[in-house]
C-alpha cells in the first residue's frame, strides 16, 4: 500500500508544473463559458491522467518501475488509486471557478451539486477505457489514444445531455434529487464498481504479460 502511495506521488510530481498552468487556464476558460461550468469538471482530472501516462511513456518510467522490488500489480493499482485525488482536484477547481463567478456576480443560483457529481463520476469511467488502451498500445499508440480521449472530453457535454434524454430517471434525479426506485441507484452503483474492477483486471493482465 505504501508503495502505491509513493507511485501516486510520483505521478503528481511529474505533472506538477502542468497543474500550476492548468488551474488558472481552467478557471479562465470556465469563467468565460460559465453556463456549462459543471461540464468543465471533467477537464482537470482527465488531462492530468493523460499527461501522467504520456510522461511515463516518454520518460520510460515503466522500465524503471518494474526493476524495483515491487509487483506489477502495485504499479497498475497505483494508477487506478490516483483517480481519487484527480477527482478531488477537479472538484476543487470547479468550486474555485464557481466561487469566482459568485463573487463577481456571474453566478446567482446554488451550485448544481448533483450535475457536478455526475460529471466528476464520469471521469473514472473514461479512465476505465483509457488505462487498458494505455497499457496495451504503449508508446506507439499514445498520441492516437490521447487525441481520441481529448475529443471525448470536448463531446462530454453533448453526451451528458443525450444521456439525460435516454434516462429520464437520471434527469429527474439531477433536477430534483429524488428517484422513483432505490433499485436503479443500487444497480448503477454495482455496474460502476464492476466496470472499474474489470478495467483494472484487464490492465493488470496486459501489463503483467507485456515485455517492457
Amino acid at each position: 500500500m505504501y508503495n502505491s502511495l509513493y507511485l501516486i506521488r510520483k505521478d503528481f510530481v511529474l505533472v506538477q508544473k502542468f497543474v500550476l498552468l492548468l488551474v488558472p487556464y481552467y478557471i479562465i476558460m470556465g469563467y468565460t463559458n460559465f453556463d456549462g461550468y459543471t461540464m468543465f469538471a471533467l477537464f482537470p482530472a482527465m488531462l492530468l491522467l493523460i499527461n501522467s501516462c504520456t510522461l511515463d511513456v516518454q520518460q520510460h518510467n515503466q522500465k524503471f518501475l518494474i526493476s524495483l522490488p515491487m509487483p506489477r500489480q502495485q504499479i497498475v493499482m497505483a494508477k487506478y488509486l490516483a483517480l481519487i485525488p484527480s477527482c478531488l482536484l477537479s472538484l476543487v477547481c470547479t468550486l474555485l471557478l464557481y466561487g469566482i463567478a459568485f463573487l463577481t456576480g456571474r453566478a446567482t443560483e446554488p451550485i448544481a451539486w448533483r450535475e457536478l457529481a455526475l460529471c466528476i463520476a464520469s471521469f473514472p469511467l473514461l479512465a476505465a477505457v483509457y488505462l487498458p488502451l494505455h497499457y496495451w498500445l504503449g508508446q506507439k499508440g499514445t498520441q492516437v489514444v490521447n487525441f481520441i480521449f481529448i475529443m471525448l472530453i470536448m463531446l462530454n457535454f453533448a453526451a451528458l445531455t443525450k444521456l439525460m434524454t435516454w434516462l429520464p430517471d437520471l434527469a429527474n434525479w439531477v433536477s430534483t434529487g429524488k428517484t422513483e426506485s432505490i433499485l436503479i441507484p443500487v444497480i448503477s452503483g454495482l455496474a460502476y464498481i464492476i466496470i472499474l474492477f474489470g478495467s483494472y483486471l484487464i490492465s493488470l493482465r496486459i501489463f503483467t504479460s507485456k515485455d517492457i
